[in-house]
């Protein structure tokens, strides 16, 4: 069962590591910022994760005081850690279109693949010491839907603040 675990790893890297340069290449390639609809993915993954977290799982214990807390403080880390990423992301007006662009950063995929591979980390710590560890893989589920959907959303939101003050900027120019 080993060989099949390490055999499962290698064929999804092989499918992952492709995909990761080709999003890659088109991250660091400037593109334009749809403004009017920048909310939408901020709003799913908000909808998308309050959804997951509150359905009732059958076998998982009630929600208690501190697994309230733990989301909340996973929910804070990824808001913090959205912002920064935000802020990484180029943005500008094309000189001749007028539109704005957006140009992703190094230290964003950098933090996506960070993100997997604490993902993959996870995983496998769970089928190793959960058991003997007495870990509750659904409240490690619900912190990590907490801080990724507070992440994507507010590196949105960031973007969305800034990309309107820039906007705004330019209108009062011309």
């Amino acid at each position: 069962m080993h060989q099949d675990q390490t055999l499962t790893y290698v064929i999804a890297a092989l499918i992952i590591l492709p995909l990761l340069y080709r999003r890659l290449r088109k991250v660091l390639q400037p593109q334009e910022l749809k403004l009017k609809r920048l909310w939408i993915r901020p709003a799913i993954y908000l909808v998308l994760a309050a959804g997951a977290v509150v359905t009732p799982t059958p076998g998982a214990p009630a929600i208690t005081p501190s697994m309230l807390t733990g989301m909340a403080l996973a929910a804070v880390v990824g808001a913090a850690l959205g912002w920064q990423w935000g802020r990484s992301t180029a943005l500008n007006v094309h000189p001749q279109t007028g539109t704005l662009m957006q140009t992703g950063s190094l230290a964003g995929m950098i933090v996506l693949l960070i993100l997997i591979a604490l993902k993959l980390g996870l995983r496998f710590g769970l089928q190793a010491g959960a058991p003997s560890l007495h870990l509750n893989a659904v409240l490690i589920t619900d912190i990590s839907i907490c801080f990724s959907a507070m992440l994507f959303a507010v590196r949105g939101l960031e973007i969305f603040l800034r990309a309107q003050r820039i906007m705004g900027e330019g209108a009062g120019a011309a």
